[in-house]
């Protein structure tokens, strides 16, 4: 007998995983981290930078691993329960036979419902780690994205206000001449030197978001802002997404209010609280447990056959009714989620429209300006105006371009924000990899 339990215990035992040590090594990441680089000798754009991204960015390799986790989970909750062994002796010195030794199993024995459920839950919380992974893709795609309309913005806004400081120092040279002549009064020079040293204090606060910018796209790629010095990427439709048309439209908003992955997770949040409140229900009935031994009573053999089992006196009522209202508040709260939704794109829309608008009323103000601006230099070759007038008209130039930038900056957000509460790309290159071209 105690030779069947040791080969029942070496087989046991010769199956076992061996533990592995893999210890961190923070100093080694740190400087792995510290040395990555962005091939400065290429141009990037937005959507190779997407995959990049997608690829490197710590946060995803998280979400990663936490489907791996529920994967495990799941080969816990096919896996069937394990048997207790246990071992008896007992020695009488006085008896004819003084030894008792026997051994003893306890089997639970899980209902193939009660198992079908826990592998039902286990698969639908590997399907929500998956969604989680979906939607941590999008969070990091929104960041790069809303970094790299800032870094636009910042580097196209940098050459209009390096035009408009070159005009506003012509100005103010014209206007000292002027002044020192007697024809203008000291009070304009004074206005025009204010109004520089202002382009100076915007052009300090824009290399700060730029640098800000240029942080956040590091931080989406995964890598240090130092790894991006000298990048080159480009994006020529920025500020001026072209419009989508509305069966387009329409098939985005509709497979974002059945499919967005933050829904699919309350979709699938629901299904686990039904199937827990199914396991609640098949918990109010007993369970079997399985206890046959062998056992060498001071000379007699025995045989026992022991069947235990719970008595859900209280038929696990209280288990059904949390589990039941788990079911209803999971439900609920799908249900808010997919009106939020609703409301985001709408919002979204409106929001777009007005910004294209808006755009395109700072196109006209700035069309203006130019042909004013050609006015005063053909008025200048003429004779029938000055240089100063013509400086003027310059600057009013650079300052409705300024004008159009932000305007456009505001479009560019607009659109961002639309890709993001839909969930997919509407324009650009990124179409592409979806397609796999």
């Amino acid at each position: 007998m105690w030779r069947c339990a040791a080969v029942i215990a070496a087989a046991a035992v010769s199956g076992c995983t061996h533990y592995q040590a893999q210890p961190l090594k923070p100093e080694r990441s740190a400087e792995e981290f510290a040395s990555l680089r962005l091939s400065p000798a290429r141009e990037w754009n937005r959507a190779e930078l997407l995959a990049l991204a997608l690829k490197q960015n710590p946060d995803l390799a998280v979400a990663e691993a936490e489907v791996n986790a529920a994967l495990s989970r799941e080969i816990i909750a096919a896996q069937g329960p394990n048997p207790d062994i246990t071992l008896q002796s007992e020695y009488a010195r006085h008896d004819s036979h003084p030894w008792l030794y026997g051994v003893s199993f306890n089997w639970l024995l899980r209902s193939s419902e009660r198992r079908r459920l826990g592998l039902e839950i286990a698969q639908l919380d590997t399907a929500g780690a998956r969604l989680q992974l979906m939607d941590h893709a999008w969070a990091v795609r929104r960041a790069l994205a809303d970094a790299l309309t800032d870094w636009e913005n910042a580097r196209r806004r940098s050459d209009v206000l390096d035009r408009l400081a070159a005009a506003q120092d012509r100005l103010i040279a014209v206007e000292e001449q002027r002044v020192g002549l007697g024809e203008d009064a000291p009070g304009e020079l004074l206005t025009s030197r204010q109004a520089r040293i202002q382009i100076e204090l915007e052009q300090a606060e824009l290399h700060t978001l730029a640098a800000a910018a240029q942080a956040g796209v590091a931080r989406a790629l995964g890598m240090p802002p130092q790894a991006l010095d000298g990048m080159s990427f480009t994006w020529p439709e920025w500020g001026e997404p072209p419009p989508v048309d509305e069966d387009r439209r329409r098939e985005a908003r509709e497979q974002a209010l059945l499919s967005r992955a933050d829904l699919g997770i309350a979709i699938g949040d629901y299904a686990a609280a039904e199937a827990k409140l199914q396991l609640a229900v098949a918990r109010q009935y007993p369970q079997f447990t399985l206890s046959p031994g062998y056992y060498w009573d001071h000379g007699i053999a025995k045989f026992p056959f022991d069947v235990g089992f719970t008595l859900p006196l209280n038929h696990n009522r209280g288990e059904i009714e949390e589990a039941r209202a788990g079911r209803e508040l999971a439900g609920r709260r799908m249900l808010a989620l997919q009106s939020d939704i609703y409301g985001e794109i709408a919002a979204a829309e409106r929001e777009e429209h007005i910004a294209r608008e808006s755009s395109a009323a700072a196109e006209r103000r700035s069309a203006a300006a130019h042909t004013q601006l050609q006015n005063a230099a053909l008025a200048l070759r003429l004779g029938a105006s000055d240089l100063q007038e013509q400086v003027g008209a310059q600057i009013i130039v650079a300052q409705t371009e300024l004008e159009v930038l932000q305007m456009r900056a505001q479009l560019q957000a607009a659109r961002n924000n639309l890709e993001n509460v839909l969930r997919t790309p509407l324009s650009g290159p990124e179409l592409a990899l979806g397609t796999g071209s």
